[in-house]
């Protein structure tokens, strides 16, 4: 408003730009993936515009990221039917939250890593890894691996990541670590060698750098950010492990921050998960194991220093909801996903507490539930967020 004028448009002109296909596909275009996501059932012209593949390539070309949108959370049960069953917990409550999300391309796939808006799935029966794309149900099946004589199919440890940053490049590599020996090697379990597979290329790719084996061992729970895997190693209790992946695989170390306390000794942080948000690398630990204070200290792209992010009490976070009882053993790997808004009043972090799925706003301090499970989540590994995304798989 200008001078106090109250500036509307005719019905006729707003009529005339929603009538023309291709001023509203340009406004489309410059909306995030979840308004896109919602307005589908306007009406008939939106939904063919939206879906149009001219439409999904011309908004794949544009280097966003969008905010998580939710969870898929793998039901805990012991029928071997639902083993593979995922339930979406939405943090939007314009969208609902879904129980049983079947997969497209397989009912028996089983999400092995979430990057970005592309999931890297495994099916055991099949053996083969693909990379989903859940909102456009779009998967490829990745080649498989060919083994040389010095790699060793059945010993050891194989894992899989995956790396993908559209705002840095519309191609996406998964990195396959493995045991580097054979059979009789008697330092089988000594080295690593690093495989990775390029969508821009589609073959797989040897790098001829070892690595310690002893650096790896949690590389599956790894998170990518700023061009790098990140991850907790057993062996590493006070760093956290990154693997360069841009150009050439490098390895180094990240130390852990001070404890806020004044505790000392070999089980310091030893509580603890990584996330990423936005531009920044969250590390949610406690200072010692029965601690009842969560810290989540922040890294920003260029990392130098952590820094102290949130502050939270476990016990004063759950005194205002006394139905939800806090246990005594409550740890970090309970914390399912950390998200930063915007404005800080909408940060928050997604817990898990005996089969529900709650949200505790940091600055506001409230807690919401979002979804009941009806039994805990089977594991640390069986969470994973969902940003929708265009991404071609």
């Amino acid at each position: 408003m200008a001078g106090g004028t109250n500036h509307t448009f005719p019905a006729a002109c707003v009529h005339k730009v929603l009538s023309n296909d291709y001023l509203l596909m340009e406004i489309l275009l410059r909306l995030p993936i979840l308004s896109l996501r919602l307005f589908k059932p306007v009406c008939k012209q939106w939904l063919s515009l939206i879906t149009s593949p001219s439409f999904i390539l011309t908004r794949t070309r544009i280097p966003t990221i969008d905010p998580p949108s939710g969870l898929f959370i793998r039901r805990s049960s012991q029928n071997f039917n639902e083993y593979y069953n995922y339930d979406f917990v939405s943090f939007d409550p314009r969208i609902p939250a879904k129980r049983s999300i079947l997969f497209s391309f397989n009912s028996n796939a089983e999400i092995v890593q979430s990057c970005n808006g592309l999931l890297l799935c495994y099916t055991l029966c099949l053996g083969e890894y693909h990379i989903y794309n859940p909102l456009i149900s779009m998967f490829k099946r990745l080649p498989p691996l060919i083994y040389d004589l010095h790699y060793d199919r059945n010993n050891g440890i194989k894992y899989m990541n995956m790396a993908f940053d559209p705002t840095k490049s519309p191609y996406y590599k998964v990195v396959h670590v493995g045991t580097h020996g054979s059979v009789y090697d008697d330092e089988l379990d000594h080295f690593i060698k690093i495989r990775t597979y390029s969508s821009e290329t589609g073959v797989w790719s040897v790098w001829d750098d070892l690595f310690c084996y002893s650096s790896f061992d949690g590389f599956c729970l790894g998170t990518y950010w700023n061009g790098a895997i990140h991850w907790f190693s057993y062996y590493e209790r006070f760093h956290v492990i990154k693997l360069d992946i841009v150009n050439h695989p490098v390895l180094t170390k990240i130390q852990f921050p001070l404890p806020l306390t004044n505790f000392q000794g070999p089980l310091v942080h030893c509580d603890r998960k990584l996330f990423k948000s936005h531009d920044s690398l969250l590390l949610l630990c406690k200072d010692y194991d029965h601690s009842r204070h969560l810290n989540i200290y922040e890294m920003k792209n260029g990392y130098s220093v952590w820094s102290v992010k949130y502050f939270v009490n476990l016990d004063d976070m759950m005194r205002p909801y006394p139905t939800w009882r806090m246990p005594t053993n409550w740890r970090c790997c309970d914390t399912l996903s950390i998200i930063l808004g915007e404005r800080d009043e909408d940060s928050f972090m997604v817990i898990e507490l005996s089969g529900k799925i709650l949200q505790y706003k940091f600055v506001l301090e409230t807690v919401s539930e979002l979804f009941d499970s009806g039994k805990p989540v089977i594991s640390i590994n069986d969470c994973f967020e969902c940003i929708a995304s265009f991404a071609h798989a």
